[in-house]
């Protein structure tokens, strides 16, 4: 019975280990594909009220408030934004340059331009599609959000095989 308890207790702590850090199995899998996609070319955009200024929409044009927005310059963070209830950004620092804006839905680079000496086909600010189920947190709270933390997950796995051996100790019983 020993060699029972055992396998239990290993089978057990198994289970815990790869339930907790589940990285640990996916480990060595490459990435292959990328959800957000990048846009490969530089726009052109004009400071507005000396300002870059954006929004993210959803795909039906709707604008996503409350979303993150990351602005970059040569490869370093240097804003990180919110929209506003209809979906707008405004970077009130930006001088002309080139920046990165990432958003769950998109990144892209933009050549930024005062209004002075801006290009004709300048665009009037950044436009970002996302899903607004990324964007503002597709999993709620709840059952299902605390069910989908991997330590809650290994706990309550833990105590469907440990209670059932603790009750049914009757081994010392011969």
């Amino acid at each position: 019975m020993k060699f029972s308890k055992m396998f239990h207790f290993a089978l057990v702590a198994t289970t815990c280990v790869s339930v907790s850090l589940p990285q640990l199995a996916a480990a060595g899998k490459p990435v292959t594909q990328l959800d957000v996609p990048i846009k490969r070319s530089v726009e052109d955009v004009v400071l507005q009220e000396g300002a870059l200024r954006g929004a993210l929409v959803d795909k039906a044009g709707r604008g996503v408030a409350d979303a993150p927005v990351l602005i970059g310059q040569n490869g370093k963070k240097v804003a990180e934004l919110r929209t506003d209830a209809e979906g707008r950004f405004a970077f009130a620092e930006a001088k002309a340059g080139t920046y990165q804006v990432v958003s769950h839905g998109a990144a892209g680079s933009y050549r930024v331009w005062d209004a002075n000496s801006a290009p004709q086909t300048v665009k009037q600010g950044v436009i970002h599609t996302v899903d607004p189920q990324v964007a503002r947190g597709a999993l709620g709270g709840g059952l299902l959000g605390l069910l989908s933390n991997p330590l809650v997950l290994a706990g309550v796995i833990a105590a469907a095989i440990a209670i059932p051996l603790a009750v049914d100790d009757d081994d010392d019983a011969s």
